[in-house]
C-alpha cells in the first residue's frame, strides 16, 4: 500500500509538471466525507523549471464556506489582467495569463501564469488549481505553486508573493484588490520562505542585490 501510494504521487508529479491539463482526466483530488483537510486535497501541481537548483513555493489555500471558486478565479484573473488599474504590490512586477483550463466534469479549473520581476530581469511561472470543496465545511480549495526559472537558492519570499498577491485581502492584509476581500487559511507544502511582509516592498532601491528586488 505504501509503495502504491508513493508511485501514485510520483506519477501525479511527473504528469503535472509535463502535462498540467492531463491531471483533470487522469487524477482526481482525494475526496472525504468529513471536514476537508490538506491531507485530503493532494499536492499542488508545479510548472517545473529548466534550472536544477531553483526557489519555489508550493501551498494550499482554503477559503471559507460561501466563497466559491468562481469568485476566487475571477478575482485572480482580474488581478493578473490589471483590471481597474490593479498593480502588483511586490516591486511592481508584471503578471501574464498564459493559460486557463476548465474541466466541468471534475469541477476544477487550472490557471497558468507568469510574473516578470519589477526590474525586468526574471520570470517566474505559477499554476493555480481551483476546486470547490466536496464537503459543506469549506468553500474553494486553491492549490498553488510558483517556481523560479533560473538558478536561485533564496528568493526572499518572491514565489510566495507571486501567489499570495493574487488573492490576499485589503481589510487585514493591506493588499490592493479588484473586488473581493477574501478570508482564507494557508498551508505550506514546500515553501521555505513565506514572509508576507516581503510582498509589499514596492520601491526598488539602488544597490539592492538581484535576489532582493525580485
Amino acid at each position: 500500500m505504501i509503495l502504491a501510494t508513493k508511485l501514485y504521487f510520483m506519477m501525479k508529479f511527473v504528469i503535472g509538471a509535463l502535462f498540467p491539463s492531463m491531471l483533470f482526466t487522469l487524477f482526481r483530488t482525494t475526496r472525504s466525507t468529513g471536514t476537508t483537510s490538506t491531507d485530503d486535497i493532494g499536492n499542488p501541481t508545479c510548472p517545473g523549471s529548466p534550472s536544477w537548483q531553483h526557489a519555489k513555493c508550493s501551498m494550499i489555500t482554503i477559503f471559507p464556506k460561501g466563497t466559491t471558486c468562481n469568485l476566487v478565479q475571477t478575482e485572480i484573473t482580474s488581478r493578473i489582467l490589471g483590471v481597474n488599474g490593479w498593480t502588483d504590490p511586490h516591486n511592481h512586477g508584471t503578471y501574464t495569463l498564459l493559460n486557463q483550463v476548465e474541466n466541468q466534469e471534475e469541477n476544477m479549473t487550472q490557471i497558468t501564469g507568469s510574473r516578470l520581476t519589477g526590474d525586468g530581469k526574471y520570470t517566474d511561472i505559477f499554476i493555480f488549481t481551483l476546486e470547490d470543496s466536496p464537503t459543506n465545511e469549506n468553500g474553494c480549495i486553491l492549490r498553488g505553486c510558483s517556481e523560479s526559472q533560473v538558478f536561485s537558492v533564496l528568493d526572499f519570499s518572491t514565489n510566495y508573493c507571486n501567489l499570495r498577491s493574487l488573492y490576499c485581502n485589503n481589510d487585514v492584509d493591506g493588499c490592493p484588490i479588484v473586488k473581493e476581500n477574501f478570508t482564507y487559511e494557508e498551508t505550506f507544502v514546500a515553501c521555505r520562505q513565506n514572509d508576507a511582509s516581503q510582498c509589499f516592498t514596492s520601491d526598488l532601491t539602488i544597490g539592492d542585490s538581484d535576489e532582493e528586488i525580485r
